[in-house]
């Protein structure tokens, strides 16, 4: 596929990304009597682990075939991963389960027949995105040497760079990309149970266009340090008197 016809579907998706990542508060409404889904949901987004892990439906386990576990203070699927097109941090990995376990909520209630509306999968949706920005918080601002268990290496080193910034500021890039693939495919499937898609082109060429963007700002704050850097010595040896 030619260069330019990337840039178009990546253009093109990209706008679709923000288009669905938007909030969409008008349709997030609890129901007045919720039924075991939603109550569980409603705790696993709203209340400590200990309380959502109470309020799992007894049945749960017979019908998803595991038991949600607590993992770095998130009530989590221990089955789970992030499953992307693209490599993304380690420190998503928890959040990743986390998500998976709400959206095998979600398919519990579609099987019970237990109508939740679009507010379940908008705010599980939610919290994924703020629990990815929270875990890159962890990060320091600068890391050029990142883990040989950072899967993101092999990554950044192909699109064109040997030293590149693998702090805060892109793993931000990262979780916004994640986040926004998950928005895109919860408004396509309209905020309902979750569904089996195979991977596109668009979610494919967005999310590496992110990644290497950030990886390109990066490189350009890291150059633009150096400069600064070389001026400042330029000026100290001027000051230096004779």
């Amino acid at each position: 596929m030619r260069k330019s016809t990337w840039t178009v579907i990546t253009a093109g998706c990209a706008i679709a990304l923000a288009t669905a990542a938007s909030p969409q508060q008008a349709h997030a409404v609890r129901p007045a009597h919720p039924g075991p889904a939603a109550t569980a949901i409603e705790a696993l987004t709203t209340s400590d682990p200990v309380a959502a892990a109470a309020a799992v439906p007894a049945d749960f386990a017979d019908v998803s075939g595991y038991r949600p576990v607590l993992r770095n203070g998130m009530l989590v699927n221990p089955r789970g991963d992030c499953s992307s097109p693209v490599p993304l941090p380690g420190e998503f990995d928890a959040a990743c389960q986390g998500h998976d376990l709400g959206y095998d909520l979600l398919r519990y209630a579609d099987r019970a027949g237990e109508q939740l509306g679009p507010w379940a999968r908008q705010s599980l949706d939610r919290q994924f995105d703020e629990r990815l920005h929270a875990a890159c918080a962890m990060r320091p601002d600068d890391v050029t040497d990142p883990p040989p268990s950072d899967r993101l290496k092999a990554t950044f080193m192909r699109l064109g760079g040997t030293k590149v910034a693998f702090g805060r500021a892109w793993c931000d890039a990262a979780a916004t990309a994640a986040a926004a693939a998950v928005g895109a495919n919860s408004w396509r499937q309209h905020y309902g149970a979750p569904r089996p898609e195979p991977i596109t082109a668009c979610a494919v060429g967005s999310g590496f266009a992110l990644l290497a963007g950030a990886a390109a700002a990066h490189r350009g704050r890291a150059a633009r340090n150096d400069r600064g850097r070389a001026a400042r010595g330029v000026r100290s040896a001027q000051a230096v008197p004779a």
